[in-house]
């Protein structure tokens, strides 16, 4: 009598502590699907697309100032650019520079929940104020500054590192969670086929 019962009472705690094993197990894994899907919209809504239009802005932009700047210097602001040159700049602005920068400006206003921490980072910012500027240069050209250039400045290397270590710091956690993914996956699979193949097996029962 009293060994049926302990008998019993081991099943029952057997039963219980695999119900909250696999409760456990199961929350870790919604957990990590979670996860995993936080980040890839992450890639794939925000960082991604940015990273591609701020290496094309870069590389539009070097690439302009290497056959157009570079030989005689950039110049302070108030130096009147010549006829020649301002008109090639305007079509750079308008077909290059300013569409991208407006294409970058809406991908983080319209996914700004995707950002990376807890804040909007100042550069992230000072970008955007100063891709808002392109809209003040293009319509009112003829009365802009002498140089053209946008009243706020593009903030540099420090938008394009920043895009740059962001995508890659969430490939490296994708690539971890992936693979954390799968070796659960590959574990739970593992101990469902034996606790099946156990629960067929009557040397339990004997």
């Amino acid at each position: 009598m009293i060994a049926a019962m302990v008998t019993a009472c081991a099943s029952i705690l057997i039963a219980v502590m695999a119900y909250w094993l696999n409760h456990q197990g199961e929350t870790r894994r919604s957990l990590r699907k979670a996860r995993i899907e936080w980040v890839s919209s992450q890639l794939k809504d925000l960082y991604g697309p940015l990273l591609v239009l701020t290496e094309t802005n870069e590389k539009a932009w070097s690439e302009y100032r290497r056959r157009y700047i570079l030989s005689s210097g950039e110049g302070p602001a108030e130096i009147r650019l010549p006829e020649l040159e301002e008109a090639r700049w305007r079509t750079w602005v308008e077909a290059v520079f300013a569409p991208t920068a407006q294409k970058m400006r809406e991908i983080i206003t319209a996914r700004g929940d995707l950002i990376i921490g807890g804040e909007m980072p100042p550069v992230v910012l000072e970008f955007c104020a100063h891709a808002a500027t392109y809209d003040a240069l293009l319509a009112d050209w003829d009365g802009a500054v002498p140089s053209k250039s946008t009243l706020i400045r593009h903030p540099g290397n420090r938008f394009l590192s920043y895009v740059r270590e962001s995508y890659g710091l969430l490939k490296a956690e994708q690539a971890l969670l992936l693979k954390a993914a799968r070796e659960a996956g590959r574990t739970h699979s593992i101990n469902q086929h034996v606790e099946q193949n156990g629960r067929r097996s009557p040397s339990r029962y004997f």
